[in-house]
């Protein structure tokens, strides 16, 4: 009878045990704390750590120094749009490095439980305005090292393919509810008790996430994934790596333009958005809070509609999805430039145009970015070029805090113009390699294939 075959499995599912609610749970409380601090990093520097005298803060006066001989004179906005940049650099950059690591240990549980207790020693370092820029370091590599491999423990539970997918599912929602829940608490706790109750709460998580993955977060089985990704045709390989190097080319500048909303426009907004409503002021945390629930709510609907296109014979090509979602990032900082060019205070519905249009292009953008890899990379190499995908937050990182930079050196309407012209850009580059690459390689599948 197959009716019991089918209930044996669905009680054999990897998604109701116990080590994929450990992982995913300490998914959510990493991005809690990550998120959380990262609401606040900008704030914490230009109102505290670096607002006095540099000479008491570990490693402020070196950054400061060599900051102005490479750009000369830099405020403390901008000294602080630097630092925010690197430390979040420094989060993404970790990522794969964890991700090899885990490789050669074999041992993915020691290297999350270590990245943990890095993240812990920095969190607690930061409590100290005099020791908080050391403690960015372990925090932001600790970060980078259990996110690289926390996920990839999800996928060797699962040899079903179809499975498999659900299961990431269900964790970029333990994802996304971390990346709303952090900046909600903090930034609540920061308003009303001050910024290092803030970063208090932010240790609790991972303490918290570590006590349960620790119990509960098994050693990992030993065996490969056996479904191989990808089903594209891979009939010209030098075809596949130009298109895969232009899509990373216009990811990665989406994401430049997209990962200032964590940093400068935090600043704009504190200083421009009105955010009293009805007598109580909003957090400017909260915009990351805002964020994460915008882009929860607008993958349902992109879901949803590209199941209404798959009823009617529509299919999307990825690459057409990044130029679209470059587009949008395009026009939410349009957006911001017609904004910050009014007189008065900005309504706050300004700021929330710009987070719905930057969101949207973050949805279309990110899984196509994967999407091509899988299809388009050579088998032995999905994981490099998956690696390379990840590197667009390091990159990205390290533009928004050098362009930070200029924040206060440029009129507001052109700083956030010229983030409009950067998405713009990479629409250009994904336009081009659809043109040019894609009718090309359409034509060698079909000759490999009748052949």
């Amino acid at each position: 009878m197959a009716a019991p075959d089918s209930l044996s499995a669905m009680k054999r599912s990897p998604l109701r045990s116990r080590r994929f609610l450990a992982v995913a749970a300490m998914e959510f409380w990493e991005r809690f704390a990550m998120y959380g601090v990262k609401s606040l990093l900008a704030l914490i520097l230009i109102d505290h750590v670096l607002a006095g005298n540099l000479s008491h803060v570990a490693g402020a006066a070196m950054v400061r120094e060599l900051s102005a001989s490479l750009f000369g004179p830099v405020s403390t906005t901008g000294l602080a749009s630097q630092l925010y940049g690197y430390a979040n650099a420094l989060i993404y950059l970790s990522i794969p490095l964890g991700g090899l690591f885990g490789d050669l240990l074999d041992n993915r549980r020691v290297m999350v439980l270590f990245g943990g207790i890095a993240m812990l020693a920095g969190l607690g370092m930061m409590l100290q305005e005099s020791s908080f820029l050391i403690g960015l370091i372990p925090f932001a590599a600790g970060t980078g090292l259990m996110k690289g491999n926390l996920s990839v423990q999800i996928g060797l539970l699962f040899s079903d393919e179809a499975e498999r997918q659900r299961g990431y599912t269900i964790y970029l929602g333990f994802l996304n509810a971390g990346a709303i829940g952090g900046p909600l608490i903090c930034g609540a706790v920061a308003l009303y008790a001050g910024p290092m109750a803030a970063i208090g709460v932010a240790a609790l998580a991972v303490l918290i996430g570590l006590v349960l993955y620790g119990r509960y977060g098994e050693r990992d089985q030993a065996g490969r994934i056996v479904s191989t990704p990808g089903t594209t045709v891979r009939a010209a390989p030098v075809i596949n790596t130009a298109l895969l190097i232009a899509a990373l080319g216009a990811v990665y500048l989406c994401f430049a333009a997209y990962e200032q909303i964590g940093n400068i426009f935090l600043v704009w907004a504190r200083r421009h958005v009105d955010l009293d409503l009805h007598g109580w002021r909003m957090p400017v945390a909260w915009f990351l809070s805002l964020d994460g629930l915008a882009t929860l709510t607008l993958i349902a609907g992109w879901q949803a509609l590209l199941r209404m296109f798959d009823r009617r014979g529509v299919a999307i090509e990825p690459l057409v999805q990044i130029m679209v979602g470059t587009i949008l990032c395009a026009a939410g900082y349009l957006v911001l430039t017609i904004a910050s060019a009014l007189d008065g205070a900005t309504h706050i519905g300004w700021a929330l145009a710009y987070l719905l249009l930057v969101d949207a292009a973050i949805v279309l953008v990110w899984p196509s970015g994967l999407s091509l890899i899988a299809g388009l990379a050579p088998r032995n190499m999905v994981g490099w070029w998956t690696g390379l995908f990840y590197l667009h937050g390091f990159f990205a990182n390290i533009c928004v805090g050098l362009i930070g930079v200029y924040y206060d050196r440029m009129p507001t309407p052109a700083f956030w113009l010229f983030h409009a012209m950067m998405a713009t850009f990479g629409g250009f580059v994904a336009l081009g390699a659809g043109v040019l690459l894609v009718p090309a390689l359409r034509s060698r599948q079909a000759t490999t294939t009748s052949a």
